[in-house]
């Protein structure tokens, strides 16, 4: 099983890969958080430069529910994609 998400923010490109055995978020094909080993949930966290140059927090939060497998990330406390409904960003 590999699930990836592909999200555009901005002039950037976020992307999350889960595997059975690990989840990684990339940001501009940068690595910038790793969890490694079985998980039913798992946090990843990063950064991300805004059109004003300040960096933001980026937490990214995958969960096995019935069976399936949902991602929500958020850019500082702002949820911009969720596996339910994507959300403009």
């Amino acid at each position: 099983m590999k699930d990836i998400w592909v999200i555009k923010y901005g002039d950037h490109t976020i992307r999350v890969v889960n595997t059975w055995t690990n989840e990684k978020l990339f940001v501009d094909g940068v690595l910038q958080d790793e969890q490694v080993g079985l998980h039913l949930t798992s946090r990843l966290f990063g950064k991300v430069r805004n059109k004003d140059g300040e960096y933001e927090e980026i937490k990214v939060s995958i969960g096995s529910y019935f069976c399936k497998i949902e991602c929500r990330i958020f850019v500082g406390e702002r949820l911009i994609y969720t596996t339910k409904q994507q959300m403009s960003g």
